[in-house]
């Protein structure tokens, strides 16, 4: 399946299948116009949530282990086994989420990567885990942002002021606190910084990608109840707009 280009980028990653891509790679297709340029749109493979916990089910034992390993060792908390394990599997569905979170960000952000570059599971985790970087290779910073609760509170209020015209009540404040609180425990919720030299020595690029905002995630996740697409109240545009101050 090929990926369709997103009206602004906005919606990359979205599939109305629920299903999250789990790798792309190149085509060599023409390129069609995107935000401010031209750009080929990679090929790109798809999985429900329910075809990968099968397909980690059906998981040979080695296999199992060694899933379980690369997952610990890119920062997911999961036990290195090669038996089937409830844990394993929800730090895979994270992975293969914060994967497909990635692979449209750096759609949106850096589309002429995939010119040139295939993407998967196996690649996001050896970037998260750093494994196989030599001295000559690039150097990585990887920064946290702690929010305390009740900032995260005031974020769930206000996204449903905005969008369903109410306040949220104590069972759904506390769903989407926990929701955005286990968001911001996975590794890819971590703002990186990477520095490498380039050719000739005398100049070093720096790429930049953002924290997680607990705030984007939020107003996403309450836009989706049906409440708010019946209330209409705060269109979801506008609702970004406001919490993006522009």
């Amino acid at each position: 399946m090929s990926m369709t280009t997103p009206q602004g980028g906005a919606n990359y990653g979205q599939g109305a299948d629920g299903g999250l891509i789990t790798a792309v790679t190149p085509t060599q297709g023409p390129r069609v116009p995107f935000q401010t340029g031209f750009v080929r749109i990679p090929e790109s493979k798809r999985q429900t949530r329910s075809g990968l916990a099968q397909a980690y089910r059906n998981m040979s034992p080695a296999m199992r282990q060694a899933l379980a390993q690369q997952l610990k060792d890119a920062g997911y908390k999961t036990p290195v086994t090669s038996k089937f394990s409830i844990k394993v599997r929800d730090a895979f569905l994270e992975a293969n989420e914060d994967l497909n979170d990635e692979i449209t960000f750096r759609f949106q952000n850096d589309p002429a990567y995939f010119d040139n570059n295939s993407y998967d599971l196996s690649t996001f985790l050896k970037e998260l885990s750093n494994s196989g970087a030599d001295d000559k290779g690039p150097s990585v910073v990887r920064r946290k942002t702690e929010y305390r609760p009740e900032t995260i509170d005031n974020v769930i209020i206000s996204a449903f002021q905005d969008l369903t015209g109410r306040g949220p009540s104590q069972e759904e404040l506390d769903k989407y606190r926990a929701k955005a609180t286990q968001r911001l425990d996975r590794p890819s919720a971590m703002g990186e910084t990477v520095y490498r030299n380039l050719p000739g020595g005398k100049v070093q690029e720096q790429i930049t990608k953002e924290a997680f905002d607990p705030r984007q995630f939020l107003y996403s996740q309450i836009a989706k109840t049906d409440e708010a697409k019946a209330n209409k109240i705060f269109s979801f545009y506008d609702a970004f707009k406001k919490v993006l101050g522009v």
